[in-house]
Order: structure tokens, then sequence, then C-alpha cells
């Protein structure tokens, strides 16, 4: 409102000048009569068009153009609202001894030492000189007098920071319950800390609480999976079950469905996942699709993933769906010898020749996702005898893509070993760091059975 009457005074200002310089030219009796109004009025105008100049300053953070301009405003006219600008001003550029000076000097003058502005300028002050008792003591007064998230947000981690975490949870959860903080990473960040305060003080059902209620109240859902293993921690998962579900009925979007999908496939509830996706399949269209595929992984129901994976493929053209279908495929052979693992091959081949057709019109390189089908399709050549030495030849151009990677490194090395050359074998497997190896059945056994080859 202040600035519309500004640039309104300035407008009237330069209309008020063009009659008055049409006077002059008509009559000189005319400008002798008003030449005090025409003094007072270049005055007036000079301090609008400064004002107009500091302002725009500002908004280019120019602050210390600025904070002359308000210093030549205030020796000119006296009125302090200039002084407590030029503190602003010189806050913003940094300049903080001289901001807090003048932010000390306008108290003074003004009387009030119970300024918002000023004293969050003396707040930052100590703050700077780590003076946070006294910091924390003017910023209860101003969170009092004109509450705001930045103070709150300031006054919890000053609270943390001296490790008073009961009065940090004060601040916490107002800026939590404060409607203006809704939507924002800023409320993520305070219900993290809020339920992280909980647990250290091993106050569980508080923490929960809140969790519980951001949960299903269907709110911002970046990182909302960083706090499911709480659940899991405290052996609450079934109460996370419930507000997903809460959840994804008030908002049945694909990102509410996979976080409940995710839970329900922790559970063991297959099932459950299989009747939810597909009750919501036109609603939640092929990303719904792959979350059923993926569920009838889980669920070792292998058959069905690779129908889904090649009717996905159907729809979409994604050769990586073409290749899972063939994945899937090899899985849920019971009996894998040459004639049913044929297809499989075929599947991978004309995969992979899709893929490099769509990498050379894109210009785009192999990704990782590439070395995996490469590799699949080599090791299986290799453990099932159909042609190792173009087995081998596949797995080296996943290893191009990953050269650590211990799984390739793995297939190449047994391609070694089924030819009988032991030495390039134990050469090859040895690339591979020995803490990769344990737990794992598969590199064990190669392990061993390498390492006897002579």
């Amino acid at each position: 409102m202040r600035r519309n009457i500004v640039i309104l005074t300035c407008r009237v200002g330069l209309v008020c000048a063009m009659l008055m310089h049409i006077s002059c030219a008509n009559t000189a009796k005319n400008l002798d009569q008003n030449i005090q109004h025409t003094q007072t009025y270049d005055v007036e105008n000079t301090a609008d068009f400064l004002m107009l100049q500091a302002a725009d300053f500002m908004n280019q953070e120019r602050f210390l153009e600025a904070a002359d301009i308000y210093n030549k405003l205030y020796k000119q006219t006296k009125n302090i609202y200039f002084l407590k600008q030029v503190a602003l001003a010189k806050s913003q550029a940094g300049n903080i001894e001289s901001a807090v000076e003048i932010a000390k000097q306008y108290q003074t003058l003004s009387k009030n030492l119970d300024d918002v502005d000023t004293n969050l300028i003396i707040a930052e002050d100590h703050i700077r000189k780590k003076q946070y008792a006294l910091a924390t003591i003017l910023l209860e007064k101003i969170v009092t007098i004109s509450p705001s998230l930045y103070t709150h947000y300031v006054l919890s981690n000053l609270y943390l920071q001296e490790n008073m975490p009961k009065k940090a949870l004060k601040h916490l959860i107002s800026i939590y319950d404060d409607p203006m903080s809704a939507g924002t990473k800023l409320k993520l960040e305070s219900l993290n800390q809020i339920v992280t305060i909980y647990l250290k003080l091993q106050e569980i059902d508080e923490a929960l609480h809140y969790l519980n209620m951001y949960i299903s109240n269907n709110e911002y859902s970046v990182n909302l999976q960083t706090f499911f293993p709480i659940y899991a921690k405290v052996n609450k998962i079934d109460i996370l079950k419930e507000n997903l579900e809460k959840r994804f009925l008030e908002d049945k979007s694909v990102e509410n469905a996979r976080m409940l999908v995710s839970i329900l496939v922790q559970l063991q509830h297959y099932e459950e996942a299989i009747k939810l996706l597909k009750e919501d399949a036109i609603l939640l269209g092929n990303d719904g699709q792959e979350m059923l595929m993926q569920v009838y992984v889980e669920h070792g129901d292998f058959k069905q993933a690779s129908k889904m994976a090649g009717d996905l493929y159907a729809q979409t053209k994604r050769t990586d769906l073409l290749g899972l279908s063939a994945v899937y495929k090899y899985e849920a052979i019971a009996s894998k010898d040459k004639q049913t693992l044929k297809p499989v091959i075929n599947t991978l081949k004309t995969m992979l020749t899709q893929r490099n057709k769509e990498l050379k019109e894109t210009q785009q390189k192999l990704t990782k996702n590439d070395a995996f089908f490469y590799n699949f399709l080599g090791y299986l050549m290799i453990v099932h005898d159909f042609n190792i030495d173009e087995g081998m030849q596949y797995v080296s151009k996943a290893l191009a893509i990953e050269p650590t990677s211990a799984e390739y490194l793995d297939s190449l090395a047994w391609g070694f070993y089924k030819k009988g050359n032991c030495k390039q074998a134990k050469e090859t497997f040895n690339l591979i760091a020995p803490d990769m190896i344990q737990g794992i059945p598969e590199l064990m056994e190669h392990s061993r059975a390498i390492n006897e080859c002579n």
C-alpha cells in the first residue's frame, strides 16, 4: 500500500512539474508567486525518487547501495523509518556489525525495544558470536509478539544446539501445526526432528502419533519411506499399513499405491497387494501393471510375471520389458534344458538387437540396466553349455559397462573354468574382493571349484 502511494505521488508530481513548466513559460509573475511552493515540491519529489531507487536496489539485491540512499533520506528528513531501513539493508548485505549498531540506534530513538525487525538483526549477531542464551531470550520475545515459521525454526535449532530437546520440540511442533507449513519441506524436516527427538527420549508413542497423523493425512510424500524403518524397529508395521491404506483411499495416486504395496510385500500379504492392483488397474495404468508384475516376482510366481512383462512390452514397446519377460520365463521353467531354454535365449538376443538399434538412433550409450541383460544371456549360455565362447562375449560387454561387478567377473571366470582354462579362471575370479564373496552361495561354490581347478 505504501509503495503504491509513493508511486502515485511521484506520478502526480511529474504532471505538476509539466504544468508548472508551461506556466513558467507563459508568465514570470506566476513563477515568482509560486516559487516557495515549487521549492517545497522539489524536495518532496527528490525524496520520492530516492525512495523508489532504494526499493529498486533492494529488489536487485544491491543492498549497500540501498543503504546509502536510505541513509541520505534519513539525514534529509530525520524520519527514523529510514534509519531502520538502513539497518535492514546493511543486514541483508552481511554487514552485521554496522547493522546492529544502527538497529540499536533506531530502538533508542523510537523508544521501541520490542521492534521485531531490528531485534532479529541483534539476535542474528548473538548467534554469530555464539551467544546462544542471549539469542534465545530475544527470539522468544519476538515469537510472542510476531510468531513466524522462521523464528520458530531458528529457536528449535538453538535449543538443539544447547541440548534442550523439550524446548526444541515446542517450536518444532509449532511449525508442524502451522497451516502455512502444509505441504512444505520445512514441515517434513520438522516432522523428522520431532520423531527423532521423541525416539531419543524413548517416547515411542508420541513419535508414532506424529508419524501416523502425517502419513494418514496424505501430506507431502517426498522421502516418506525414510520413516518406514521406524515402524519396523518398534514392531508396528501393521499400524503403518493401516495408515497407508487410509492414505491410498483418500488419494489413489501411483505414489501412494507404491508405498502401500511395498509394505504389503514386506508383510508378505501378496494376495492383498495383487487384489488392490487389479481392482485399480485402470486408475493406476501401466505403473500399476509394473507394480503387479513385481509383486508376482516377489511372490515367486514367475509365470505370471513373465506374462505381464510380455503384455506390457506389447503396449509400450520398451525393450527392458521384453528382456524381463525372458528372464522371468527362465525362472519359471522347471526343467531347464536346451530345448526349453532356446526361446529364452532367442528373446534376449532379439531384445539386445532392438536395444542397440535404439541406442544408435538416439546416440546414447549402454547403461547398467543393459549390462544386466548382457550378463544374464551370457551366463545362461555358459552354464547350460549352449555356446560358451559366445556367452563369454556377452559377459565381456557387461563388464565393459561395469568392470568391477562381482557378478559379472564371476560369470566370466566361470566361462574360463567351463573351458578348462584354470589359470584365466583364477586370475579373473581373484579380481573379486573377498568380502563380496561371503554370504553368496553361488560365488562361494564357484570360488571352491575354481581354486581346486588344475
